[in-house]
């Protein structure tokens, strides 16, 4: 299957040896791209747990240390890699249920900008029921109109915050529905639970490097939402004895954290990068926070 290679960037699935991987993020080293064993594709079962996921991919030999980045992350060769599924090629969506297509039309957005993800991209390929519906954005501007439009069916009660019942990762029980009550990217339409991912880049990018990094324990506020609701999330925030600094996700579930809300996290990364920028990361594995009431 023929693809663009500039083209994959979060949310595509790479289909290579056992499994089928989910891409992460915009930036990629040369020749590789940063993916997540997700699908089985023996007996289609699902990789929830990302620290599993990593563990899979080293004993397959696909890890790697990479110094600009300062972390161990799995990599699938470029030209390894034996067929993609894209979200936005609509050749290869599954026939979605009416319940889907009744809420893509209340949102009016079908356009060559809205990707579907997940579960139901999966389904045309692997035995997997789809339970949730994944999209993804790709670009600020289409991203901006599809909130707008999330925010209006909110406020007419067409749709309700998603409360978590299993998937914790990185924060507690508390924590993940606190955040998720404010919500608009993540819900629940006619007991179709959705999540919307914005993404800021059209096509991949080569990595920025970090010189050094640091880890942080204490409190957290954030003062500013700087871009909540377009990945990487960026928030301006204040750190107990440290200061003034910009905190960054790519974790969905750091999305549109409300202004003033304060957290206390533990063995979180403080990155110095090449280019003089400085971020408290809440990406990596052993970073944990929590909300402060």
């Amino acid at each position: 299957m023929l693809y663009n290679d500039r083209d994959i960037v979060e949310g595509y699935i790479v289909a290579y040896g056992p499994y089928l991987w989910v891409v992460k993020g915009c930036e990629h080293p040369k020749g590789f791209f940063i993916a997540y064993p997700r699908y089985s594709r023996r007996d289609s079962l699902k990789v929830k747990d990302p620290l599993l996921g990593l563990s899979m991919a080293k004993k397959l030999g696909l890890t790697r240390y990479i110094d600009c980045l300062k972390m161990e992350v799995p990599l699938i060769p470029r030209n390894k890699i034996e067929f993609v599924l894209d979200p936005f090629n609509r050749d290869q969506w599954p026939s979605l249920p009416d319940n889907v297509l009744l809420f893509l039309n209340s949102l009016d957005i079908m356009n060559s900008k809205i990707g579907v993800a997940g579960s139901y991209l999966v389904s045309r390929f692997l035995s997997v029921k789809p339970r949730d519906l994944d999209l993804i954005i790709k670009g600020e501007d289409c991203g901006l109109k599809v909130h707008n439009k999330l925010i209006d069916v909110r406020n007419r009660g067409l749709t309700r915050p998603y409360m978590e019942s299993e998937d914790f990762g990185g924060t507690d029980p508390q924590t993940r529905n606190a955040l998720l009550r404010h919500r608009i990217l993540e819900g629940v339409f006619n007991n179709l639970v959705y999540s919307i991912r914005v993404i800021s880049c059209l096509k991949n990018e080569e990595l920025k490097c970090i010189s050094k990094i640091e880890h942080y324990t204490g409190e957290v506020l954030i003062i500013k939402a700087l871009s909540s609701f377009v990945m990487p999330y960026l928030y301006n925030a204040v750190l107990k004895d440290y200061g003034e600094i910009f905190v960054r996700s790519q974790r969905m579930r750091f999305s549109e954290i409300p202004e003033g809300t304060r957290f206390f996290v533990r063995n979180c990364r403080i990155e110095y990068y090449e280019d003089g920028e400085i971020y408290l990361s809440l990406d990596n594995p052993e970073c944990a926070v929590s909300i402060l009431k």
